[in-house]
């Protein structure tokens, strides 16, 4: 057994198991579309199957159960892809649309599991025999199944692809933190294309055959740092204030409490943060309106939640509290504020000014306008143009 490579296995295996975990805990805890919660599952699923297989070499499992000798090689070939299939979700993208993007994006996978054919139909014993003297020395190795240097750089090069790629399309949004969370996924998915790279010259240059465990070593740390620098710990309460006297007669005793007053409890703070947040997320949907989002004749609830970066859920909550009305309706008073400075300042016809403010169709505009007006819109021209 190989304990250097064991432990490093092992605590590879355990960051996984984190990631895994805070990804189901992110999606017990947020409604977000389906699409971005399946990439991100496939990427803590990728991650947590590679470190399984790193602890299965390192201690010496195969010997055991040959069976799992490279069975999982076409599946950690998609991790680059994964990653950057959910930093294309979180923009509202779907990289398998069209349906002949999917066999595109899913064609290494499906190349290294052919060439793996030839390795998977050896006899377990042979099996074994090739990968105790590939651990004496990588060249060695002879079945066509990618192995060591040419399977690390297979994922380097897609992962430099998928990297330049994002990096070609930009981010088009408008929430800058959410800018801010590509960018580093960006970087992780730089820092794996690197990791490989150089050990694929240590091997090349020096003969240095270090373990992939050690060589996605920076990754894992960069992961960790993600994990903590976003996580959200609890917040300690304030210190209590002591509690305003009131007009009351002067018989009390100055260092007693009021005894009509109550200090607020741990609930009412966590229910006033939880406002708070609610008011920061609202406060962004309107900033978007403000900016002309509503002249959007497509606009969903969908659509705005992700351009603002949130999920659905976030946007209708925070919608629904601070406003007091649903999506359509607090849409529509936008929509109906500038028809109204339309009427008011500018001959264009009530038809133009219809889907100039967003509406699709003309009677869907006359309901929403005299049920917030109390008039039609051509009453309400000649009311206020005369």
């Amino acid at each position: 057994m190989n304990y250097e490579a064991g432990a490093a296995a092992l605590i590879g295996l355990c960051l996984s198991s984190v990631l895994l975990l805070a990804t189901l805990s992110w999606m017990v805890n947020h409604a977000h579309t389906r699409l971005t919660i399946a990439w991100l599952l496939g990427l803590a699923t990728l991650v947590m199957l590679q470190s399984l297989e790193f602890l299965y070499h390192a201690t010496d499992m195969f010997l055991r159960w040959p069976f799992f000798l490279k069975l999982i090689d076409p599946l950690v070939v998609l991790l680059p892809l994964t990653l950057y299939g959910y930093q294309r979700a979180l923009q509202g993208d779907n990289i398998f649309h069209p349906r002949r993007q999917m066999l595109l994006h899913l064609s290494p996978a499906f190349i290294v599991a052919l060439m793996d054919v030839p390795y998977w139909n050896l006899p377990a014993a042979e099996r074994i025999d090739w990968m105790l003297k590939v651990r004496i020395d990588e060249s060695l190795w002879q079945p066509l199944a990618p192995y060591g240097n040419d399977y690390l750089a297979i994922i380097a090069g897609l992962s430099l692809l998928y990297w330049w790629r994002q990096r070609t399309l930009g981010y088009q949004g408008r929430k800058a933190r959410l800018g801010s969370w590509i960018n580093k996924l960006q970087t992780v998915q730089l820092i794996i294309a690197l990791s490989l790279l150089g050990r694929i010259l240590l091997s090349q240059g020096f003969g240095w055959n270090l373990s992939v465990a050690f060589a996605l070593a920076p990754t894992s740390a960069y992961l960790l740092y993600l994990m903590l620098s976003h996580a959200q710990l609890p917040q300690s309460l304030p210190p209590r204030q002591p509690l305003a006297t009131s007009s009351k007669p002067d018989n009390t005793d100055p260092g007693s409490a009021d005894p009509d007053s109550s200090n607020a409890t741990p609930a009412d703070a966590s229910a006033a943060t939880a406002n708070n947040a609610q008011q920061e997320l609202f406060a962004e949907l309107q900033q978007a309106l403000a900016n002309g989002a509503f002249r959007d004749n497509e606009l969903s609830l969908g659509k705005l939640a992700a351009m603002c970066g949130m999920t659905t859920h976030q946007a209708s909550a925070a919608i629904n509290q601070c406003s007091g009305s649903n999506f359509y309706d607090w849409l529509n008073r936008y929509r109906i504020d500038a028809a109204q400075q339309a009427l008011r300042n500018s001959d264009t016809p009530v038809s133009r000014i219809c889907f100039d403010v967003g509406f699709n169709s003309k009677s869907t505009f006359n309901t929403a306008f005299r049920r917030l007006s109390g008039v039609t819109p051509s009453e309400f021209r000649k009311r206020h143009q005369s």
